[in-house]
């Protein structure tokens, strides 16, 4: 059984991250926070090359489903909930499929897989950055999902403290990174991307004791236009990782917040889990909206049981919860199950 824990919020304040736990391979790195971009080919979204490509994508799409609008038209498996409970999930249902769009190529971090490349484009708008980018996932018909990011990495000096108390020393180094970039998103249309990543590591050192903590923190704009700072989607991923007497834990948060006309109007927050039981795989997130127009807890679990895929999502709004099962059609386009009355699914746009 595989894991996905996804948080998103409405309004407010930027994203704070916390880790990826999962491995990634490829490359020379051994350690995420070691270095910055190296070119190679990565599985999973532990690197710090995976994160930019996620980082990246999602939030691009995040500000294109913004801009775009959602349901095009009101309409999964047997679904529960009392009429109040369904009537709210309907209610707020465009909303939540602007965050599901977002990450629906992310479903399966483990068969997400990042290469990273220097960049050989002749174009005149994309040769003068450094690395070419490919992120591609699974969607939620299991099919693959690519997207192409071009960008440049700038280390800044490393920053390096330390301090001794009695028998306990600490040190703590700090190196900034500045990212500019675009992401591709198809048909012509190129998305900025400008931010930057802090990786810091503090050695806390008692007798033979020691204890090491990580901290990736990203800050990444996404707008239309460079340098935008009416309408933009801002992304803060914090990543933590902690090791001590052979013990390690990683954790993973992101958060988006949504800005029009210079104001913030949504704010989601995104984290993952991973769990793997009886050889079968599943991916669950939750989807929870702190502030704006919409109100309310998601959690979306994604199963894959001989070859066949299913997403469920379990809801509580306002006290009032219930279930609801999205299917891809052929056509592309997302129906969203709520009762075993077709009348009131909901189909929207990929």
């Amino acid at each position: 059984m595989k894991k996905f824990c996804v948080m998103c919020a409405a309004v407010a304040a930027v994203t704070a991250v916390a880790a990826l736990s999962l491995a990634g391979c490829g490359g020379k790195k051994t350690d995420p926070q070691e270095l910055g971009t190296e070119t190679g080919t990565y599985r999973g979204l532990s690197r710090a090359e995976s994160v930019y490509g996620l980082a990246a994508v999602t939030t691009a799409k995040l500000l294109e489903e913004s801009s775009a609008g959602g349901a095009q038209s009101v309409a999964f498996t047997d679904a529960s909930g009392s009429p109040d409970a369904v009537d709210k999930a309907k209610g707020q249902a465009e909303d939540f499929n602007k965050y599901f769009a977002m990450l629906d190529g992310f479903l399966d971090a483990d068969a997400t897989t990042t290469v990273v490349e220097n960049n050989a484009s002749e174009d005149a708008a994309l040769k003068d950055y450094t690395y070419k980018l490919t992120v591609t996932g699974k969607d939620a018909a299991g099919g693959d999902v690519s997207h192409t990011v071009y960008y440049s990495e700038t280390e800044g000096d490393t920053k390096q403290t330390s301090r001794q108390d009695d028998d306990e020393t600490v040190t703590i180094s700090s190196t900034v990174y500045t990212l500019e970039g675009v992401v591709d998103m198809g048909g012509g249309v190129f998305y900025h991307m400008q931010g930057t990543r802090t990786e810091t590591e503090t050695t806390e050192t008692e007798g033979r004791e020691t204890e090491t903590k990580r901290i990736s923190s990203l800050s990444m704009q996404a707008s239309l236009a460079a340098g935008d700072t009416s309408d933009y989607v801002l992304l803060t991923h914090t990543q933590t990782s902690e090791e001590e007497t052979g013990e390690a834990e990683t954790e993973a948060i992101y958060k988006y917040t949504v800005y029009e006309n210079g104001a913030p109007v949504q704010s989601t927050q995104v984290s993952f889990e991973t769990e793997t039981e009886h050889g079968e795989e599943e991916t669950e997130y939750t989807v929870e909206f702190l502030s704006g127009a919409s109100r309310g807890k998601y959690i979306v679990e994604r199963e894959t049981e001989n070859g066949k895929t299913e997403i469920a999502v379990s809801y509580a709004i306002d006290g009032a919860t219930g279930t609801f099962v999205i299917v891809k059609d052929a056509g592309g386009a997302y129906r969203y199950k709520f009762s075993s009355n077709p009348d009131d699914d909901l189909l929207f746009d990929d």
